[in-house]
């Protein structure tokens, strides 16, 4: 009898599935097959089966990973990665409540804020929104600086209250992309059409942007995507944390796995001017040309290198193709302002700074750029209106903005407030260990002084 009950179990066992990998790109075959044959050598070791599920998982082969996975957690019930990995996979194929109960066996065995938060997710997809607010309620009680639970929090919910948790969520981190559009969205239920609207501007600068959730089990996935695209967003990591050296070889790892990787040769050109690289950084761009003549982001970060090496012509003519491929491209439409401005043709530089902050009002360069403009023009309300909106959100920038917005009150007479203005500018500086700009902007404090008295 306990040789049938035996039998029985290992039948019940999911067997290793076939993987296949004959269309995979030359990097993923590398990592993924030693992987599979020591799967096949050793099936009953749970730790040699996880493993095989995570590199499946890390390029995107989830169905797959699905069935290694479940095998993982029936060999080794009491390991909480297997169960998690096996929700996440599941959920991510649409199969929301089949991932349920994988997600509360991986939660029991640990408790997760990250794993909790997909549960609640999760849950909310599957059409069980009071199971799903129950999670919620459940993370804000624990940690009441949890963007995202806020955020779901107000999924589960409607009307005023969803509002409010949304809101929550947007003031723990301002440029939440999808609390934004989900904001909207409640919004105009409510007929607050004009609010609707400022929340989807807010959603498109930040459709993207998402707090960041500690979560080691998915970064241990995303460390083994060997792919073109994982090699991106490995180097796109290394950007942030000022590693460019590092980042730049990632992107060459990527073009050399896929050289019709049009953004790896974009990034590149980018990349490559800021290490002083210029003859790559042409390289670079020629060969994105090739791939897409029209992309605006090829020409931008082109005309940008241009520019910082003074070749004007160069730069005018990249940005100006820029503007052609993406006439909403603000930052391009800014920045051919600037050169055409250094022509003396301020009417045609004001339009072009008028279209990048229409294009996108948050972008502080462009309305200094249209402030100083105005001013030179002797405008001074506009100039002030403008430079008065390029201060905000502070960045290393801020200091040099508030400058010229001090200077601007001083020519149109207002000197009590020009020194208000001038004395935080300085300050700023400082702060930033701008030792130039401050001995600049103390001199003209000195100036103004004396004037009144």
């Amino acid at each position: 009898m306990l040789v049938a009950i035996s039998c029985q179990k290992q039948r019940e066992l999911p067997p290793v599935p076939i993987v296949d990998l004959a269309s995979a790109q030359a990097g993923v075959r590398q990592a993924i097959e030693p992987a599979y044959a020591a799967a096949r050598a050793r099936p009953k070791d749970a730790v040699t089966i996880n493993r095989l599920g995570m590199l499946l998982h890390a390029h995107n082969l989830l169905g797959t990973a699905a069935l290694v996975y479940e095998r993982a957690a029936a060999l080794d019930p009491g390991q909480p990665d297997s169960s998690y990995y096996l929700g996440t996979v599941l959920a991510a194929t649409g199969n929301y409540a089949d991932a349920i109960a994988p997600l509360r066996s991986s939660l029991k065995l640990r408790e997760a804020v990250a794993v909790r938060l997909r549960l609640a997710e999760t849950l909310f997809e599957a059409g069980k929104p009071a199971d799903a607010r129950h999670e919620y309620e459940t993370l804000v009680a624990a940690d009441s600086s949890l963007a995202a639970a806020y955020f779901g929090l107000g999924r589960c919910l409607s009307g005023a209250e969803a509002v409010s948790m949304l809101e929550r969520a947007i003031r723990l981190f301002p440029r939440y992309g999808a609390a934004q559009f989900t904001l909207a969205t409640v919004y105009r239920q409510l007929g607050e059409r004009s609010k609707a609207e400022a929340a989807l501007d807010n959603y498109e600068r930040d459709k993207l942007q998402v707090p960041p959730i500690s979560d080691p089990a998915m970064a241990a996935i995303r460390a083994l995507d060997a792919s073109a695209t994982g090699l991106l967003r490995a180097s796109y990591a290394m950007e942030l944390q000022g590693q460019l050296p590092q980042s730049a070889a990632l992107q060459e790892q990527a073009v050399a796995a896929d050289p019709t990787l049009t953004q790896a040769w974009v990034n590149l050109i980018a990349l490559y001017a800021r290490l002083d690289q210029g003859p790559k950084a042409e390289m670079a761009y020629r060969k994105a040309l090739t791939l897409e003549p029209n992309n605006a982001e090829a020409h931008y970060n082109f005309g940008t290198f241009c520019a910082q090496a003074n070749r004007f012509n160069d730069a005018r003519k990249a940005f100006e193709s820029a503007v052609a491929g993406d006439p909403g491209n603000a930052k391009a439409l800014d920045s051919l302002g600037a050169i055409v401005e250094q022509d003396g043709a301020w009417d045609r530089a004001a339009t072009l700074y008028r279209r990048a902050v229409a294009a996108d009002p948050k972008l502080c360069l462009a309305h200094y750029h249209l402030g100083r403009s105005y001013a030179n023009q002797r405008r001074y309300p506009e100039a002030i209106q403008q430079f008065e909106r390029s201060i905000e959100p502070a960045t290393a920038q801020t200091p040099a903005f508030l400058y010229a917005l001090g200077a601007t009150h001083a020519r149109a007479g207002a000197h009590t407030k020009a020194l208000e203005v001038l004395q935080l500018a300085h300050k700023l500086a400082e702060q930033w260990q701008q030792g130039e700009l401050a001995a600049s902007i103390e001199r003209d404090l000195s100036t103004l002084r004396g004037r009144q008295h």
